[in-house]
């Protein structure tokens, strides 16, 4: 007489026919099929390419000012614009980007509707799973754990950049008419117009990653977008305050939270008393690091 033996589910899904590319395809199918996911997508186009659009506007009015103004414009209110001659628009673009505006990050001008949006859905998309309980059944078909972080990592990274790299074409292409009518010639060829793009979705796709791993640090969708907005947006204030504080030390510690040390990276040239745009990547990355490696060691030891 023989006997039948059937494999366990977890035994089944932990054999061999288990791949990565399956344990990918399965977080893919995961994400896009949710109609709140699609839309939460849409809305955050839309929102980039807004803000950017009205930023492309704001900031041609504001170098047709500087033209106005002529050397007061450079060389501060000291000096009377009354009779002044005025400036060229290379120099009034240069005073405005001397002034914080940017003119060539202008494509990317919306960039924290995608900071806030794609991070506060990368914490959902796994501390939802931790709520439901749905992380066990997801577990139990990937007994290790580990793969599944990096599927949705990949899922994230990749969907963040392409939706940030997309929005800032279209403002690109938005901004140029509207730039143009201030005299503006905005290009791909004007410097720090290109790499403010690709970085821009490099930045954001960075903090897709760091809010999934809060998420399966906290297990806690309310406790995760909490830490987030802390993270990418308080903190930078707290340490403006900081900057109060006597001593030269308080006066740079805000140079070195992500959001500013990310934002850094995303400009050009040297700026005195300031990082640089590549030690500015290189801090925003290792926040990333701070962030994901506790994350992965917490999911492949702790109990879910």
């Amino acid at each position: 007489m023989s006997t039948t033996t059937i494999p366990s589910p977890s035994a089944a899904a932990g054999g061999t026919g288990l791949t990565f590319s399956g344990v990918l395809r399965s977080e893919w199918i995961k994400f896009r099929s949710l109609r709140s996911t699609q839309l939460l997508l849409l809305f955050t186009f839309v929102a980039m390419v807004g803000v950017g659009t009205f930023a492309a506007w704001a900031r041609g009015k504001a170098v047709e000012r500087f033209m106005e103004l002529g050397p007061a414009a450079v060389n501060g209110p000291g000096v009377s614009p009354s009779g002044s001659p005025k400036l060229t628009i290379d120099q009034a673009i240069a005073a405005a980007n001397a002034n914080g505006l940017n003119i060539y990050g202008t494509p990317i001008a919306g960039i924290q509707m995608g900071v806030l949006i794609l991070g506060a859905l990368a914490v959902l998309l796994i501390s939802s799973e931790f709520g439901t309980g749905m992380i066990r059944s997801t577990m139990t078909a990937v007994p290790k754990r580990l793969p599944t972080f990096f599927a949705k990592a990949i899922v994230l990274v990749v969907v963040s950049y392409v939706l940030t790299l997309v929005s800032a074409f279209v403002t690109f292409l938005i901004s140029i008419p509207i730039m143009s009518s201030a005299g503006i010639t905005m290009s791909l060829g004007m410097d720090g117009v290109l790499s403010s793009i690709l970085l821009g979705g490099v930045y954001v796709a960075g903090v897709a990653l760091v809010g999934l791993s809060l998420g399966t640090l906290i297990r806690s969708s309310a406790g995760g977008i909490v830490v987030l907005v802390g993270l990418f947006f308080l903190l930078q204030i707290a340490t403006q305050l900081l900057g109060l504080v006597p001593g030269d030390f308080w006066k740079y510690v805000g140079q070195y939270v992500p959001s500013v040390a990310g934002g850094r990276m995303l400009e050009i040239g040297d700026k005195a008393a300031f990082i640089s745009p590549l030690s500015g990547g290189l801090i925003f990355l290792g926040w990333i690091v701070l962030v994901t490696v506790p994350a992965v060691i917490s999911l492949k030891n702790r109990d879910v």
